[in-house]
């Protein structure tokens, strides 16, 4: 399905690649108004911040769809907030997308009085609202001020906010990300190798060969040459644990360093982040080929669900 496209302010970016700042872990977080849960689905405001895309808060205020809604992350003391980075809209397939309200215009306030409105953009990808004035938080609230309307449901949504501060990123900067193959986009989203480092859990690269993953491979470039001392990866699809097994997960790897020396590297069979050391080599990129899956239940095709790397 087309999604529309629209135009966006100065201060909103498309997610690149290699963001240089830390994110932030609310301590908690409120809402104006949630729709209620239904049998098997909950629209709480803690899905907006728990790392997957597929899960979202929807507002409950069918009355003025959505306009004034608002959520309040509370932060761990008073950092420096840079940037946040936004899923807008409802995620969880393409049609979903379309369907439910998205946000247009954007009210960020803190805790010092400061506001920031932005215009976001109306289209089915990540994107970064850059703060003018960097600000010293204790909490950082979002309000709903304009929305491009849905097809269908008069709720409005948001997906994921991750919020960042100063501090220096914990992970190498990375330029760019490229794949042997990728599989194809369907009606879910799709599965292109800059997911594996945008942060949330339940995006992932998928490769596209018709084997079950052996001998495909991701490559980084990184901003700068730099000592890599540890491989950071989160294995196959890490929605869920059921998730994670229908589809092929890596079992082992090769790096290749920009000097031509390679390593191994064993992979453990899990959905969460795993940290693998690595004898530590000053690079310029990291082509990781995968020399062995565990086989899905349901699909054969490998994913990576995140990779990143540290000094």
């Amino acid at each position: 399905m087309s999604v529309p496209k629209l135009c966006l302010t100065a201060a909103l970016l498309l997610v690149s690649a290699g963001a240089e700042a830390k994110p932030l872990k609310p301590t908690g977080a409120e809402a104006s108004t949630s729709l209620p849960d239904d049998a098997e689905v909950s629209y709480d405001v803690k899905n907006s911040f728990d790392r997957k895309q597929s899960t979202v808060w929807v507002e409950g205020d069918t009355s003025s769809s959505g306009l004034g809604s608002w959520i309040r992350y509370d932060l761990d003391g008073t950092p420096v907030v840079t940037e946040l980075r936004i899923w807008n809209g409802n995620w969880y397939t393409y049609d979903y997308f379309i369907r439910h309200n998205r946000v247009k215009e954007l009210e960020i306030s803190f805790s010092d009085g400061s506001t920031q409105t932005v215009t976001l953009k109306d289209e089915m990808v990540p994107q970064v609202v850059k703060i003018d004035k960097p600000v010293a938080t204790s909490f950082v609230k979002v309000k709903v001020k304009g929305i491009y309307s849905g097809s269908t449901f008069n709720d409005t949504v948001i997906s994921e906010l991750i919020i960042y501060d100063n501090s220096p990123a914990e992970t190498v900067a990375v330029s760019a990300v490229k794949a042997s193959t990728v599989y194809p986009a369907d009606a879910d989203g799709n599965y292109e190798p800059k997911n594996v480092e945008d942060g949330v859990l339940d995006s992932m690269w998928c490769e596209g060969d018709k084997g079950d993953g052996t001998n495909q491979w991701l490559e980084f470039a990184f901003a700068q040459p730099t000592t890599v001392g540890s491989f950071v990866l989160v294995n196959g699809n890490a929605f869920s644990p059921a998730y994670h097994k229908k589809g092929n997960r890596a079992a082992t790897a090769t790096l290749r360093f920009s000097d031509g020396s390679t390593q191994e590297v064993a992979i453990k069979d899990f959905f969460l982040p795993q940290t693998i050391k690595l004898t530590p080599v000053s690079t310029s990129s990291v082509k990781v080929t995968f020399t062995k899956a565990y086989p899905g239940s349901d699909f054969n095709d490998l994913c990576i669900a995140e990779a990143s790397f540290k000094p």
